[in-house]
Formats: C-alpha cells, sequence, structure tokens
C-alpha cells in the first residue's frame, strides 16, 4: 500500500512538471479579426437612354452613387462618389441579370480605389437586392475585400411595355463595406 501511494505521487509530480514545462501543451488558435477599413451608407440612381422596354436595345447608361456618410480607418475619407456612363444592350427582363464588373470608387483625400466585383440580384416583396461582393484591385484600400450592397424598388413591368420605357432606376439605398482580413 505505502508503495501505491508513493508511486502515484511520484507520478503526479511528474505530470505537474510536465504540464509547467507545456509538454501537454494545447496549441492555441487564435481568431484572426477583420479589420473594417470603410464603411458608407449613401445612394445610387442609374438613367437609361433611350428607355427600357422589354426588347433587347442598345442603350446609353449613367451611374451615379454617392457615398456619405464614411467611416474609415482613414480619417481623410468622409465620403465617396461613383459615376460611370455606357452603352450596353439591355432590357428590362435582363436588368438585373448576374454579372462582374468593375467600379472606380473616388474618395474625398482625391485618392480612389478600383473594385472588381460579381453581382448577384434578389427579388422580394417590391424590393430588388443588388449584391456585389469582391475585392479592391488597386488603389486606397488594395487587396481588401468589398461587399457593396444596393436595394431599389422594383421597377414597374407596366413601364417597360412602351416607350419611353423605364428611364430611371432609384434612387436606391447603399451600403458599401471595405475590410482587411
Amino acid at each position: 500500500m505505502y508503495f501505491m501511494r508513493k508511486h502515484r505521487s511520484i507520478v503526479l509530480y511528474a505530470i505537474c512538471l510536465l504540464l509547467a514545462a507545456g509538454f501537454f501543451a494545447v496549441p492555441i488558435h487564435t481568431a484572426h479579426a477583420v479589420s473594417v477599413d470603410v464603411t458608407c451608407a449613401g445612394t445610387d440612381t442609374i438613367t437609361y437612354q433611350p428607355g427600357l422596354l422589354l426588347t433587347p436595345q442598345t442603350v446609353g447608361v449613367a451611374t451615379t452613387k454617392i457615398l456619405a456618410p464614411c467611416t474609415s480607418s482613414d480619417p481623410t475619407i468622409t465620403a465617396g462618389t461613383m459615376q460611370s456612363a455606357f452603352t450596353a444592350t439591355l432590357s428590362c427582363s435582363t436588368l438585373f441579370a448576374g454579372r462582374s464588373g468593375t467600379e472606380i470608387l473616388s474618395w474625398s483625400n482625391r485618392r480612389s480605389s478600383t473594385f472588381t466585383f460579381n453581382r448577384a440580384v434578389n427579388d422580394v416583396g417590391g424590393q430588388t437586392t443588388v449584391t456585389q461582393t469582391g475585392s479592391i484591385t488597386s488603389g486606397e484600400f488594395a487587396g481588401a475585400t468589398a461587399v457593396e450592397q444596393i436595394v431599389y424598388v422594383t421597377p414597374s413591368t407596366l413601364q417597360c411595355l412602351a416607350p419611353p420605357g423605364l428611364t430611371t432606376l432609384g434612387p436606391g439605398s447603399v451600403v458599401l463595406t471595405i475590410s482587411t482580413p
């Protein structure tokens, strides 16, 4: 009996020494925090000339996105804009198709970011939500990930039946988040 108690004490002592030395140390996995570099709220308005109809046609598209207010890890960024003009073959039925694209975001500090994204669209209950997910490929915040969500009132199909067609979409509300993993 004495031998077993003494043997148990030695074993417990050895375990304590091994634990203290880190022999049985359990690796601690630290979570990698995501750093939010910019968050902006704002509006997006798109115009079409001529207006969109049910059948595809070549139209001029002008987009104006105003991002304000913004909070940022860079205190010189308080707002941003994105404006573009291009031609495309569109109709009311292809307007919200998923696609990829690029936007140039101009910041209040006179710098810019190139946002390359894939677009997904969800239309529920009279609201069309466009989610653009991708990365900042150049400029301010290069290498960061970005998610932009735009919510529009779903346009009426009746506007698409005859000229002038759907000439304006929006303003829709925008939330843009740029973060570094």
